[in-house]
């Protein structure tokens, strides 16, 4: 199958964009900007375009007219700017050189049944940190529902074994009272009697589907659960299920709608109240647990998969995230184009320093500007990017500045992701030797120091025997304690030629940025008559790049 990509998303008029023309070019992109700057605009921009493909034309063309009770335009925008509201996304195949360009405006319905757009719709994924805290925003007197959410946003994806297409049902039962279609018609007693049993069998046929999909997300986020965020010592299980089918009353003529229960076990003890007695972080592991669960117990194929996420984990803290963003990057979502959103500056510096030197994949931007006069995405230089370019323009003291500060982020982030900070304020050099002590701390001092430390690559092979043939001229030795002190030798060679090394030459990295902190790094030391030399500077920028991988 063919891979699609987003190239292009041009807004006109609608939500909190007057005009934004942002060139994606096919990557995945990660964006930074505060609250009301556009993030959210630009998720409903993607998701409104998506589901378009199923709708028809009225109810695409509502979002652009500006007289109507659903009018999506800016309400900044001009009236001569809102009549010409438009949503326009380029796509492109890579198995085609020109981009297919679809339109929505009041006019305009380019993705209407569209068999891509309706396959990507299906296949992507939507997830907003609202989504994730309606499975828990409960109140301790209240039993969890989750049929709200799975209403909106995973009925529509999901598919049942004895009834594929869950959601089409679902909204014919909705929408096929037969109450009032008897009423209407006149019909006959015994008529009407059959109608009554068609939608009731309808009814549990939904019923026996909606049991089907809960099952399979269960198993599926049961599963996500285990592999991502178990913690050693403690058995947590988690289920959705009916708690309450769905049923019709004859004699009050109206539908009920079924109840899903969030059930939680720790160390096989039921959690009665899961949003009284669990921590927010802890239900939100647990929440997209079962939110990705049900996109994997889900699959579709599809050219053009995306996966959108605004704001999703304000409630974990960086050690938490920092697992999440291992998942979206793994092959789990490897087909997907990510679209990720947020207002956490320093969330948006981690993720960024986790992608690494994928950079070509990606886009960093950020959201400027406000939705009164015009908001954009620019583009979002890394500390490095903008030493690089001072050093290139000769302006080395703010070429340090920036490296320096890339430095101190670096190390930062390091210890917060090793262990809760105890003081408020470390200097860059404390920070520095923190993280080496704590690279070495499995690693003998003395070992390091007195016959480690400076031995040349080509030479650590010969620091051990590469082989055990001294070992039979040990007198009286045993064959057991032959085969002991060769494991044990192995397991040492291994240690001295490999992982120890890695642990060296990361502290010898450390050691390095140490060196040249006092000349280049620390603010001042080059503002007096010293002058600073530009290779000084162009050195320090290497070493804080090699930090910053050895400290990833």
């Amino acid at each position: 199958m063919s891979t699609q990509r987003v190239e292009r998303i041009e807004v006109r008029a609608f939500k909190a964009f007057k005009h934004l023309d942002f060139k994606l070019d096919g990557r995945h992109l990660l964006a930074y900007g505060g609250n009301g700057a556009g993030k959210s605009s630009l998720y409903w921009t993607l998701y409104t375009f998506l589901q378009s493909a199923a709708k028809d034309t009225p109810n695409v063309a509502k979002y652009f007219d500006d007289s109507g009770p659903q009018s999506l335009l800016n309400v900044h925008a001009t009236p001569a700017e809102r009549a010409t509201a438009a949503v326009v996304v380029s796509i492109k195949d890579d198995s085609h050189t020109t981009a297919s360009v679809y339109s929505l405006s009041n006019e305009q319905h380019d993705t209407k049944a569209n068999p891509d757009v309706l396959k990507a719709s299906l296949a992507s994924d939507f997830i907003t940190y609202r989504v994730l805290s309606s499975f828990y925003q409960f109140r301790n007197s209240q039993a969890i529902d989750l049929w709200p959410v799975f209403e909106q946003e995973i009925l529509p994806f999901a598919q049942g074994t004895s009834t594929k297409n869950i959601a089409t049902l679902w909204h014919k039962l909705k929408t096929a009272d037969p109450f009032i279609q008897s009423k209407a018609s006149g019909e006959a007693t015994w008529y009407r009697k059959a109608r009554y049993e068609r939608y009731e069998a309808d009814i549990a046929r939904f019923n026996q589907a909606l049991k089907e999909v809960l099952a399979k997300i269960t198993t599926e986020a049961q599963q996500f659960y285990g592999e991502h965020f178990s913690d050693p010592g403690t058995q947590v299980e988690l289920a959705v299920s009916v708690s309450s089918a769905c049923s019709y009353d004859r004699h009050e003529h109206r539908i009920a709608m079924p109840r899903i229960g969030f059930e939680v076990k720790l160390n096989n003890d039921r959690i009665p109240k899961p949003q009284s007695f669990l921590n927010e972080a802890k239900l939100t592991q647990l929440a997209l647990s079962v939110r990705f669960g049900a996109t994997l117990a889900h699959l579709h194929d599809s050219p053009l998969k995306l996966l959108v996420l605004d704001d999703l984990l304000i409630s974990l803290d960086m050690n938490n995230r920092m697992k999440v963003v291992n998942i979206i990057l793994s092959e789990t979502f490897a087909e997907h184009q990510k679209i990720i959103l947020t207002h956490d500056l320093g969330f948006f510096n981690e993720f960024r320093r986790r992608i690494g030197g994928r950079h070509t994949e990606w886009s960093f931007q950020r959201f400027v500007g406000s939705a009164d006069t015009e908001i954009r995405l620019q583009v979002d230089k890394s500390q490095l990017q903008k030493a690089e370019e001072y050093l290139h323009g000769e302006s080395l003291d703010e070429a340090a500045n920036c490296i320096r500060k890339a430095a101190e982020d670096t190390a930062r982030r390091f210890r917060e992701l090793t262990v809760v900070p105890t003081k408020d304020f470390l200097t860059l050099t404390e920070q520095l030797r923190w993280a080496r002590n704590k690279l070495l701390e499995k690693l003998p001092t003395k070992l390091y120091e007195k016959v480690l430390k400076g031995v040349p690559e080509k030479h650590r092979q010969y620091l051990v025997p590469a082989s055990d043939v001294d070992l039979s001229a040990i007198p009286a030795i045993t064959p057991d304690e032959l085969t002991a002190l060769s494991r044990l030798r192995k397991q040492l060679r291994t240690l001295v030629t490999s992982e120890h090394w890695v642990m060296i030459e990361n502290a010898e990295v450390i050691d390095d940025v140490l060196a040249t902190t006092e000349r280049v790094l620390n603010p001042g030391s080059h503002g007096g008559e010293v002058p600073l030399y530009k290779e000084e500077v162009r050195r320090a920028l290497e070493l804080v790049k090699k930090l910053e991988k050895c400290l990833a």
